[in-house]
């Protein structure tokens, strides 16, 4: 199990040890306009040369879209180290995807070799590989972020017990009984919310978060700030 308070990340912009964040937080999110009321960690897979001044990112190489793992971690590698870049991935595994299993676990592995190095946290991307993900991740000390989860209740508690973060999304939308189950039971200091593809603001899945867990909607805007800062160690 990784230690949650781990020292002080390496890598920070200036412009986050001084500023107030946002009311909103999209840790996870392909969307290119988010709004001014809104600290999108937007996702790259591939052009990583396109990060732009002014918005932050996670960079890494997705289960679905590795071919030339050298080329490719090459790539990652140069841009990883940004000042724009807060997280390394999604990165980790698919069951469901054509992509070789052998080929999954070595990107992972680098993958996850890299955020140690750079002390970065992980998002992770997991389809029905929950017990070779947590394996693969032994021994790993930066944050952990599952993005996209809408399991049982059993299955958060067995991450979180590792020391892991969860992200919802799209699926409190989808009255997803399983993600709604786990939002309501996780501990206010252990999660995330995200649109990753969705083409909404975060602030509809945050009137879910709220509905679910029976909470104010200042109340969840400022855990989940204050959630940020403690996993980019602000």
């Amino acid at each position: 199990m990784y230690i949650l308070s781990r020292v002080l990340l390496s890598v920070k912009p200036l412009f986050l040890l001084t500023m107030l964040l946002p009311s909103y937080i999209d840790i996870h999110t392909h969307q290119e306009d988010t709004g001014p009321d809104t600290f999108a960690l937007k996702n790259r897979y591939d052009r990583f040369e396109l990060i732009a001044d002014g918005q932050y990112y996670s960079l890494g190489l997705h289960p679905w879209y590795l071919h030339d793992l050298a080329t490719q971690m090459d790539l990652l590698e140069r841009y990883a180290a940004d000042s724009k870049v807060l997280a390394i991935g999604e990165c980790g595994l698919d069951k469901v995807c054509p992509t070789p299993w052998p080929l999954q676990e070595k990107a992972f592995r680098l993958q996850s070799a890299l955020a140690e190095r750079l002390n970065k946290p992980l998002i992770i991307h997991c389809v029905r590989a929950y017990t070779e993900v947590m394996a693969l991740l032994k021994g790993v000390r930066v944050p952990v972020i599952l993005h996209g989860f809408q399991k049982k209740p059993e299955l958060a508690a067995a991450l979180l017990q590792q020391g892991y973060y969860l992200s919802f999304g799209k699926a409190l939308l989808e009255n997803k009984v399983q993600a709604a189950s786990s939002l309501a039971t996780m501990p206010p200091d252990r999660f995330f919310l995200e649109t990753d593809d969705m083409d909404l603001p975060v602030e509809k899945i945050y009137g879910a978060a709220v509905r679910i867990r029976k909470t104010g909607a200042d109340a969840l805007i400022l855990q989940l700030q204050k959630n940020f800062k403690t996993v980019f160690a602000l």
